[in-house]
Order: C-alpha cells, then structure tokens, then sequence
C-alpha cells in the first residue's frame, strides 16, 4: 500500500532545484517577487525631527535643550513658545530626541517626505 512517496519527499522535490543551482537562483526569485535578497544591506532611511507640542517642556517652563544641544545650525530654532525644526536644514541626527527632557519625549523622528513628481508635462 506504501508506493515510497510522503509528502516531505514530495515537497523536498520542488526544493531541489533552487538547492542546486545556489545563490544565483534565490537572487532571481527575489528579484521576481520584487524584494531584495535577505543579505542584501537596507539603504538607511532619511529621517527628520518633529516636535510634539503636547509633550514638551516648553510650553510650562523655559525649555530650548534640544536647539542648544543641535549640532546643525539653524535645524531648530527657538522663536515661538516651543521649539520649531527647519525640515531642510534638519539631518535626522536623532541627539534633540535623545537629550529631550521631557517625560514622554517632545521629538519624534519621522522618514523625511520625498519630493512626489507632478503629473504636469515638461515641456
């Protein structure tokens, strides 16, 4: 009654071609699915502060760590009651995060927004 087939044998069937042909073929298999191979390094994301009006120290006491502590001139600057951040100067640096003070922290890093292309022909 026992014909030698299970269904590991069978499954292991279908696995032996990517395990013969190596690399090569997993690269292509990503490349189908439109992945990357899982070896392959992530480009870092751009990130920029925002500042959380509700959670900063600021808006009771005198706060400006976070624009103190910036080491990009101009990235935030203290001019209304909480801090406000210049998103094109602003790196993504994270250290405003880091040194907020605040119990829940006032800054959040968010990927940086690209530039969408316009569906207007150029001429």
């Amino acid at each position: 009654m026992s014909s030698g087939f299970t269904r590991r044998g069978l499954f292991s069937l279908f696995a032996r071609p990517l395990k013969a042909t190596g690399d090569g073929a997993k690269a292509v298999g990503h490349a189908i699915a439109g992945s990357s191979p899982p070896n392959a390094p992530n480009p870092p994301v751009p990130m920029v502060a925002v500042i959380q009006g509700r959670h900063c120290l600021a808006l009771e006491n005198y706060c400006a760590i976070c624009v103190e502590r910036c080491p990009e001139p101009g990235a935030l600057h203290a001019s209304q009651i909480i801090p406000m951040v210049v998103p094109e100067v602003c790196t993504g640096c994270g250290i405003c995060q880091q040194v907020c003070p605040a119990p829940e922290n006032a800054v959040l890093m968010l990927p940086r927004r690209t530039p969408e292309a316009t569906d207007e022909p150029t001429s």
